[in-house]
């Protein structure tokens, strides 16, 4: 697909332009809010600075390092590397160098870098659906073939559809998918840090974890959805494996605070057991959809909405001990009586 255009005489990208649009959206979201919660002048400025550069040189290093052997043994040129503006990037690279602008950041501006993550967690999700727009420009976010179905005839917006001669393919709209959960993440966080803004015992840093929680547990289904060898190892994908990482870093600190709370050891070994069962069901259904794994007829379908039902348990974990910890239950004090 030619996604080109020409700017002044230079020729610009789609995706390019989708992701200049994300870059302004979190940008202009952040300065909005950090003016509300009336943080230091400059403050998104400097972000802008430190994020852009290493949002790029992070999202290109961790896709070249799972890529090392094509730049050295297909293109023999491991230069090639430093081309970032010929596509080759990560989403999990991206965030994390946004997460580390944000701490950069704040240490420069004098903050705490968990008011900082909070400001820059709020609009990243519909920076996220922005640039997951800009997939359908390149060969990514095409997902597993599906078979011809009323589904895919009553609703043929959620495929993406081929010619073979006279056969028709429909493969999965991940890129679609995707860009929508970004739009639902960014309306769930942004009702979640006012929500939390009333909480007495929330803290800064807490709409940070509610984001980490809600992408991760949402991504480890897209990612599985996806069929385009996109930093992949084997058969389990590297995106899988860092949103799994996020939300599992967001219940563990979650857990520290709830652990001082009057019951909280009694939550927090029912909530890892939740969470790891719904773990290892995850990765038994990836056997089963990468057929390594038999149970019965072999149901796409079936499996999918299983690992959804899983997924929505792994995020409850962490999303329920936030609301503890905030002071969402009766629980929320110490043992001995004190405020948290």
């Amino acid at each position: 697909m030619d996604s080109t255009f020409s700017v002044l005489g230079l020729t610009a990208h789609a995706y390019g332009l989708c992701a200049s649009a994300a870059a302004l959206v979190l940008l202009g979201g952040m300065a909005l809010l950090s003016r509300r919660r009336r943080m230091p002048a400059g403050l998104v400025a400097v972000f802008g600075l430190l994020g852009i550069p290493l949002g790029i040189v992070c999202a290109r290093a961790l896709y070249c390092a799972f890529h090392l052997s094509d730049f050295w043994e297909t293109y023999e040129n491991p230069w090639l590397m430093l081309r970032f503006f010929d596509g080759g990037l990560s989403m999990p690279g991206l965030l994390a160098g946004l997460a580390l602008a944000a701490v950069l950041t704040a240490k420069l501006m004098k903050v705490r870098p968990a008011a900082v993550l909070d400001v820059m967690c709020i609009p990243l999700g519909l920076s996220i659906a922005l640039l997951r727009l800009g997939e359908q420009f390149t060969d990514l976010g095409v997902g597993k073939a599906v078979e011809e179905s009323a589904l895919t005839a009553a609703m043929p917006w959620l495929f993406l559809q081929s010619r073979m001669g006279v056969a028709v393919v429909y493969r999965l709209n991940v890129w679609a998918y995707e860009a929508a959960a970004g739009l639902l993440i960014f309306a769930a966080t942004l009702a979640a840090s006012r929500w939390l803004s009333r909480r007495e015992h929330s803290r800064e840093g807490d709409t940070a974890l509610f984001f980490m929680a809600l992408l991760g547990a949402s991504q480890i289904l897209l990612e599985s959805l996806r069929d385009d060898g996109h930093m992949l190892v084997i058969f389990l994908r590297v995106g899988q494996l860092a949103a799994a990482v996020m939300t599992v870093a967001a219940a563990a600190v979650l857990s520290a605070r709830c652990a001082r709370l009057a019951g909280g050891k009694a939550r927090l070994w029912l909530g890892w057991a939740v969470m790891l069962l719904c773990m290892a069901g995850v990765v038994l259904l990836e056997f089963s959809l990468d057929g390594r794994l038999s149970w019965g007829e072999p149901s796409m379908g079936r499996d999918y909405a299983l690992m959804a039902v899983l997924c929505a348990g792994i995020f409850a974990v962490p999303a329920s001990l936030l609301r503890a910890v905030c002071g969402g239950v009766r629980a929320c004090r110490t043992q001995g009586g004190a405020d948290v």
